[in-house]
């Protein structure tokens, strides 16, 4: 990759965070936001963006402030929850916030937030890991990622990969993404008196019904009809046919298998 290409790559999320450290100036945090936490690929995108569209909320749909090194820090404890706000404090004006490195440091966050209210999202382990392979078009029986394919995925993606934001390690991505999997699904437990659950697949079955239970337990009366916005993609979409083993090869879904199939069954999915 030639050195001018390489500079173009890391200045659209360092331009966005610019914007987003500018508006935070004048930003006022909203003290009782309702988050929406989930791991990548798990459909908070499409909950968040259709609630707020239904209700007349503000939304923030993922920001550069909670990615890469600056996600590492506030999981870790280095950046102290309050000040990470306060940098991010535009992304934190919103009525409904969903950035999915949020979800793990969920507890820091709701403790900061006492009057916030939140959602879980969680996904089929299989389905959500080949989303997100589907996402950086890496194959999902491979043991390895080549060369090639590290350097044109960007550095947040990267770090995700590596287990680096979250802490977590493994001999091979697939294992990385399965811990990251069952690291997001063990978040909600310290935050469960104050969330709502929701599945992906009970979401994608019927999202406006969900959509309306969502509002009305969340006192957020509905005010706009978001009919036509149903089938619209908030993310790239993976094809819909597919196998677990086919996608996966046996090996790897055995490694999925192995890390996340005890935690799966708690939430209705079997993996195989």
């Amino acid at each position: 990759m030639s050195s001018l290409r390489r500079q173009f790559d890391i200045s659209i999320p360092s331009r966005r965070l610019i914007r987003e450290r500018w508006r935070a100036r004048t930003a006022v945090v909203n003290p009782h936001p309702l988050f929406v936490f989930g791991n990548q690929k798990s459909g908070t995108t499409a909950l968040a963006g259709l609630l707020a569209e239904a209700t007349g909320r503000t939304a923030t749909l993922d920001f550069a402030g909670a990615w890469g090194r600056r996600a590492q820090a506030l999981i870790a404890g280095r950046t102290p929850v309050a000040g990470f706000v306060r940098r991010n404090a535009w992304a934190f004006a919103a009525d409904i916030i969903k950035e999915p490195n949020l979800t793990f440091a969920a507890p820091q966050l709701m403790a900061h937030f006492p009057g916030a209210r939140a959602i879980f999202m969680v996904r089929d382990p299989c389905a959500n890991i080949r989303s997100i392979l589907v996402r950086l078009r890496l194959s999902g029986d491979a043991q390895e990622i080549a060369p090639k394919d590290w350097r044109r995925i960007g550095p947040n993606w990267r770090m995700i990969l590596r287990g680096d934001d979250i802490g977590v390690s493994g001999k091979d991505h697939i294992e990385i993404l399965a811990r990251r999997w069952l690291k997001a699904a063990d978040m909600r437990d310290g935050i469960k008196a104050r969330v709502r659950l929701v599945r992906y697949e009970d979401f994608n079955a019927d999202k406006l019904g969900v959509i309306s239970a969502l509002a009305g337990e969340f006192a957020l009366p509905v005010t706009g009809d978001i009919s036509q916005s149903l089938n619209r993609d908030f993310q790239p979409r993976a094809p819909a046919e597919w196998s677990p083993l086919e996608f996966f090869g046996r090996r790897n879904l055995d490694c999925i298998a192995r890390i996340c199939a005890a935690r799966a069954t708690e939430f209705g999915y079997r993996i195989g």
